[in-house]
C-alpha cells in the first residue's frame, strides 16, 4: 500500500473511480482542478500494486480543514484502504485543525469510517445531494482554545 500526492497523470484514473463509485460523480474538470489548480486544495492517491484504488480531496484554510472528495474503489472497499488513506490525510491536517465533511445520511460505511476516527454529527439537512437524498454534516474538532 503507497499514499501519495496526487498528479496531474491521475486524473484518468481517479476520474474512472469517481465514475464507479458516485451516482452523482464529480465531472473531470472538477476533479482536474483540484488536482492542478486548487489554491487551497491537497489530493491524495492511495495505490496498490502500483495503481490507484483511492483517493481523497481536502482543502484547508488556516486551521479548518475540509474533505471535500473521498472515494475507493468498489472492489478494495471495505479491506482497510479507506481507514489507511483517512489516517494518512488527518496527519497531514496536523492536530491544530478542526475537520468538517458531508456524507449521505445513507452511507453507512462511511458514517462508521468517520465516527471511528472522532468525528461526530453536528447537522442534517433533507434532499441535500441530486438525487434526493439527505446529508449529515460532521466534523473533527481538534483545535485547542486557549484563555488569553
Amino acid at each position: 500500500m503507497n499514499f501519495r500526492q496526487a498528479i496531474s497523470k491521475d486524473i484518468d484514473s481517479i476520474y474512472s473511480i469517481e465514475k464507479r463509485v458516485f451516482d452523482d460523480s464529480w465531472s473531470y474538470e472538477s476533479i482536474d482542478y483540484e488536482i492542478t489548480k486548487g489554491k487551497h486544495s491537497s489530493a491524495f492517491v492511495v495505490e496498490k500494486d502500483l495503481i490507484i484504488i483511492g483517493y481523497i480531496f481536502i482543502r484547508k484554510i488556516f486551521n479548518e480543514g475540509h474533505i471535500i472528495n473521498f472515494a475507493i474503489d468498489t472492489e478494495f472497499q471495505h479491506q482497510g484502504f479507506g481507514k489507511f488513506l483517512l489516517k494518512k490525510s488527518l496527519a497531514i491536517l496536523n492536530g491544530n485543525t478542526n475537520v468538517f465533511l458531508e456524507v449521505k445520511e445513507a452511507n453507512l460505511p462511511a458514517i462508521k469510517l468517520y465516527s471511528d476516527f472522532g468525528f461526530e454529527e453536528f447537522n442534517r439537512k433533507e434532499n441535500y445531494y441530486s438525487d434526493g437524498s439527505g446529508v449529515i454534516f460532521m466534523t473533527k474538532k481538534n483545535l485547542k482554545y486557549g484563555v488569553v
